[in-house]
Parts: C-alpha cells; sequence; structure tokens
C-alpha cells in the first residue's frame, strides 16, 4: 500500500513539473543595436513573467495574451532613482503598426507623472499622476515583434506635464522628444524596453 501511495505522490510531484514548465515563458535577451537603447537599471516586471526588460517574448502559453488584452500595468523599477525627487514615465510603441511601416511611431501605451523616487526603489505598483491610463501591447497579428520602450525622466520643481488637445485624442504618433522639450524634462535618464508579437503571428 505504501508503494502505491509513494507512486502517486511521484505522479502528483510529477504533474506539477509539468504544469510549471508548461507555464514557463520562453525569453531571449535582446541583442544588437536594440540592446543599446536598455539601462541595466531600469527593470519592468509583469506578475506572470518576471522583469521583461531588454527582453523579447518568444512564446509564453496563454500568459502573452493576458499581457495583451488584460494585464495590469507592470512594476518598474530604478534603483538610481533620487528617493526625493520626482519622476515621469513614458511607454511607447515605435513599430506601430509595423517595424517595417511605422506610420504611428509612437503609439502612446502610458504616461505617468509625479513618480516619488522612493515608489521607483521600492519595488511597488507606481504612484502618481497618471495622464495616459495604461494600456497593455497590441501588436496586430503577422507584424511581427513589436518594441515596448520606457522612457524614464527627471521631473524639475515645478513642472507639471500634460498632453495636448491632439494628444489626447489620438494615441498615434506621439512624440517623446517634443513631450520632455515641452516641459524641460531634459534627455531621458534611464530607457528599456521589451519586445513581443500578437500570439496568432504566424511563423514564415
Amino acid at each position: 500500500m505504501w508503494k502505491a501511495l509513494v507512486l502517486h505522490v511521484c505522479r502528483l510531484s510529477l504533474l506539477g513539473l509539468v504544469a510549471t514548465i508548461h507555464a514557463t515563458c520562453v525569453l531571449k535577451p535582446i541583442t544588437g543595436d536594440d540592446a543599446e537603447f536598455c539601462c541595466d537599471d531600469l527593470h519592468v516586471v509583469h506578475p506572470d513573467i518576471g522583469d521583461v526588460a531588454c527582453k523579447s517574448i518568444l512564446h509564453c502559453d496563454n500568459v502573452s495574451q493576458r499581457l495583451l488584452k488584460d494585464g495590469g500595468a507592470p512594476v518598474v523599477t530604478y534603483q538610481k532613482a533620487q528617493k526625493d525627487k520626482m519622476y515621469s514615465l513614458l511607454m511607447m510603441d515605435p513599430d506601430a503598426p509595423s517595424r517595417e511601416s511605422p506610420g504611428n511611431k509612437y503609439w502612446n501605451h502610458w504616461v505617468i507623472a509625479d513618480i516619488q523616487g522612493r515608489d521607483l526603489q521600492s519595488g511597488k505598483s507606481l504612484q502618481g499622476r497618471e495622464i495616459t491610463e495604461y494600456k497593455g501591447p497590441s501588436p496586430p497579428a503577422n507584424t511581427g515583434f513589436h518594441r515596448y520602450q520606457f522612457f524614464l525622466y527627471l521631473q524639475p520643481p515645478g513642472s507639471r506635464p500634460s498632453l495636448l488637445p491632439s494628444e489626447e485624442k489620438s494615441r498615434g504618433k506621439f512624440n517623446p522628444e517634443a513631450f520632455a522639450l515641452r516641459f524641460g524634462l531634459g534627455k531621458a535618464v534611464a530607457t528599456t524596453q521589451y519586445m513581443v508579437r500578437n500570439p496568432q503571428q504566424k511563423d514564415l
């Protein structure tokens, strides 16, 4: 009887291992010119996947579908943040609708200002003034991998970033450089990106 019990426990352990393997995402480090956009100190963590900064999400079972449609905003951390300073964060897709024909570059997925530096250090969900509501990755099918780029800016005292009427009307053709210039944000203190494609992508 004890042998049967041991066998049953082993089977359950094996099933748990298979389930874990089945749910594991396949991530590949971004290389080449795209890697130059990545800063080692800026991290983007999705609860179902982990830290995706400077990674291509190659395969993720059903997780990628949730990331595209239902996933909430990631946790963004920057250990070099000055805890008593304010920051602004942009998340943009420069490959809309495709990298070959980016007619809507940049697509605005998220703009949040007045982020406390201590929040960036903490590893908790960001608290700030959300200027553009977070919208997860939405690459169209058969347009290949899209880059989802994060720009972190140190906010000067008294600066209050906001959107122009045209930027509120459409998320497409956003200009991060013009936005930064308008509010004296200067050059981004850190940038990173991850890459993902539509789960319905057909390999050629």
